[in-house]
């Protein structure tokens, strides 16, 4: 399924961007920010239909200047449900940086749906 970016204005001028996509039945999906402006990470979201079978979600962030910089952010729980992440501190994503959050194939008809909710700079 594709990637659906929309961004709300805030009163201050600043944009809240949300990406999401959603999958199928067991399949595993990868959701991506689009590297495009700069952003800070707001919050990601990782939602599982019914009780997965799965090795835990990950979220990376993926450097712009050059894949050796890529981070490994965290590691969702084995099984989980529903994965939240609240970056503290704040990350700040640069022109050309990426979120990859992964949620893996979850079993039977089981899917996943993935928001990655961040602030324009």
């Amino acid at each position: 399924m594709a990637i659906v970016k929309t961004s709300d204005g805030m009163k201050n001028g600043g944009n809240i961007n949300c990406y999401t996509q959603a999958s199928a039945g067991d399949t595993a999906q990868t959701c991506s920010t689009d590297g495009g402006q700069i952003e800070r990470l707001l919050y990601v979201t990782v939602k599982y239909s019914a009780a997965p079978t799965q090795t835990g979600v990950t979220i990376t962030l993926n450097s712009g200047t050059d894949a050796a910089y890529d981070t490994l952010l965290v590691t969702g729980t084995a099984n989980a449900q529903a994965t939240a992440y609240l970056p503290d501190p704040k990350i700040v994503l640069r022109k050309g940086d990426t979120l990859d959050v992964v949620a893996p194939a979850a079993g039977g008809v089981i899917t996943s749906a993935v928001s990655i909710f961040t602030e324009a700079l």
